[in-house]
């Protein structure tokens, strides 16, 4: 193999597959990336057999050919130059690779590419269409709520149901669920589709999604889901298993409703947070009465307390306590100015919502006072 190929170019297509390397595995080869020199493109591949993701760049070949490279040490090299420079890339005896520009050259040992996993990336299943920001609010609002536990592989991702063509995202763990609404536009209609996406997955699609204008193509098998983004295709196994009925945890009976300024919340329970952190269940407590709630945080070095003035308050007084983390996740989620908080009572699921929107759900249980 013998390229040119631009520092911005390459440097780029190592940032979008890298995140897809293994680097806990049994299998030396998947601790490396593919390249491949062909049709006057390079091909870049990295998997750990779970998430895996391609993609492709223009490139001068002076000759065709494929090796497979430690990432970590081309990805630092070809940092260190201006995005304007031209590389040369060639392999030599022995799968040794050669970089260099101008008066800089560096030598690494690489792999023969016949080792690597061939077809990974093949799949054939329900096919459809998501606007890149939709996809994008989709992931948001959601995937800050998927369970840490690994003893509970199901809740680690994001389910995806789309129902006569109305898509849902769910997250949930032991505290909580977040669910974001939607519309699927499509010529052919969906009428029910459910897959569960490792959260993994879902971060490096929205990382490389962040400046993507166009629409990403899904395809959605029995045992995969892939992510089709202008040159690049994301490949993943869903975790198996069935989700909980998340329908069953939304409820209405609600004993009190507050609606409150996002920003000025925000601030508040950053102010609060700091004493909070030092408590073992990040415990604020909100003391909702009239028209005020009051914050107030505790721990060995003091106390904080933070008062809101309320846009409106229905229902009964409460006072209650939260893990301050879990209501700091949905700000931050959240677009919208203006919040609703929805309470069943001192020792039930509050639900928070943005004003006048009903498309997001968000649940949190609360702590015992």
């Amino acid at each position: 193999m013998n390229i040119n190929i631009l520092q911005k170019d390459l440097n780029k297509s190592l940032g979008i597959v890298q995140k897809a390397v293994s680097s806990r595995t049994s299998i030396p080869i998947l601790s490396g990336i593919l390249l491949e020199a062909r049709d006057k493109k390079l091909y870049l591949t990295a998997t750990d057999l779970e998430l895996g993701i391609h993609t492709y760049v223009d490139c001068e070949i002076i000759e065709e050919g494929s090796i497979v490279i430690e990432p970590k040490i081309i990805s630092d090299f070809v940092r260190k130059f201006s995005s304007t420079v031209e590389m040369n890339i060639q392999t030599t005896e022995n799968n040794n690779v050669k970089i260099k520009h101008q008066h800089s050259e560096i030598n690494i040992l690489g792999n023969s590419a016949q080792e690597f996993p061939r077809n990974t990336f093949e799949n054939e299943g329900i096919e459809f269409k998501l606007p890149s920001k939709k996809l994008q609010e989709l992931i948001k609002y959601t995937i800050f709520a998927v369970s840490q536990d690994k003893m509970r592989p199901i809740f680690t991702g994001c389910l995806l149901e789309i129902v006569n063509n109305n898509i849902n995202f769910v997250a949930i763990d032991t505290f909580r669920m977040a669910l974001k609404k939607d519309q699927l536009i499509s010529d052919n209609k969906i009428d029910n589709l459910s897959m569960i996406i490792p959260a993994k997955t879902l971060q490096e699609v929205n990382r490389i999604i962040e400046e993507v204008e166009d629409d990403i193509q899904i395809v959605a098998s029995d045992q995969h889901v892939s992510f089709k983004i202008n040159q690049t295709t994301i490949i993943s196994s869903l975790l198996e298993g069935k989700f909980i009925d998340y329908n069953s945890l939304i409820r209405e009976d609600y004993a009190t409703i507050i609606a409150l300024d996002t920003a000025a919340f925000k601030l508040s329970l950053e102010r609060a947070s700091v004493l909070a952190r030092e408590d073992k269940n990040n415990l604020i407590i909100l003391d909702i009465k009239e028209n005020t709630m009051q914050i107030n945080s505790t721990s060995d070095y003091g106390n904080s307390e933070e008062f809101i003035v309320l846009d409106k308050k229905e229902g009964q007084d409460i006072k209650i306590g939260f893990n301050s983390k879990y209501i700091m996740d949905v700000i931050k989620a959240v677009e919208s100015d203006k919040l609703e908080m929805r309470l069943l009572g001192e020792v039930n699921p509050c639900f928070i919502k943005e004003n006048e929107k009903d498309d997001y759900h968000y649940m949190i249980l609360p702590v015992r006072i």
